[in-house]
């Protein structure tokens, strides 16, 4: 079944629309400046609150690396898809410096050959990338009120099978494996803020009584049962 689905997403329901805008979304890389100016405006706009949740997804993006992603990778040492079975269409961006460029210069395709059973670089469970994009997804879902940035993660996993990096099963269980992990440390930081930086800065907490949680926080001290200031 997973080598079923895996051809059918990477080899049969393509177009070369689908191979841009799925590389791209794929490649890390591309992507870094448009971060550092999402950052940027997170804390312009947030303050405290957003320089906090930054602080959070960088925090949340170690641990999807080191206590996840790295040690599940090295222990399970799963084959790529395109390391253990011959044509899988592999799609990339073209080299170009800076990244970005890429966007606009041809696609990279090419078929596996046939497997290599002196290929030990066996990497392909979990995906990195959908556990980061797991992470950045529940956290502007929670943070900008709108479900619409959960399908941040779900477009990432697909893009992944899409391009020949992971089998089908790899992203499935990185999106569960992501969502539990990231909504356990979104719990405990909201109440690391409420119950511990709320006390250090009360400031902070007056004008955020929420960090990122989207619930009803529990009426500070001074003020009303009714509202918020």
């Amino acid at each position: 079944m997973d080598q079923h689905i895996l051809f059918l997403i990477n080899s049969k329901w393509t177009n070369p629309v689908l191979d841009r805008l799925l590389a791209i979304l794929s490649c890390m890389d591309f992507w870094i400046p448009v971060i550092g100016l999402g950052a940027v405006i997170l804390v312009v706009r947030y303050g405290p609150r957003g320089a906090a949740c930054l602080c959070l997804c960088a925090l949340a993006v170690l641990g999807n690396e080191e206590l996840i992603s790295q040690p599940l990778k090295q222990w399970t040492a799963r084959a790529r898809p395109h390391q253990s079975q011959e044509g899988v269409r592999r799609v990339d961006l073209a080299p170009a410096k800076p990244r970005i460029l890429a966007g606009i210069l041809p696609i990279q395709v090419s078929y596996s050959g046939p497997p290599n059973p002196e290929d030990t670089m066996r990497r392909s469970f979990p995906s990195s990338h959908t556990l980061n994009a797991t992470t950045l997804g529940i956290v502007f879902a929670l943070l900008f009120r709108s479900p619409v940035w959960l399908l941040i993660p779900l477009l990432m996993a697909w893009s992944r099978v899409y391009t020949g990096a992971h089998w089908p099963t790899d992203v499935l269980a990185s999106l569960c494996i992501g969502t539990v992990f990231n909504g356990l440390l979104l719990a405990g930081a909201e109440w690391v803020w409420r119950n511990k930086i709320g006390r250090l800065r009360p400031d902070w907490l007056q004008r955020h009584p929420v960090l990122i949680l989207a619930l009803r926080p529990k009426p500070l001290p001074n003020q009303s049962s009714t509202g918020h200031p």
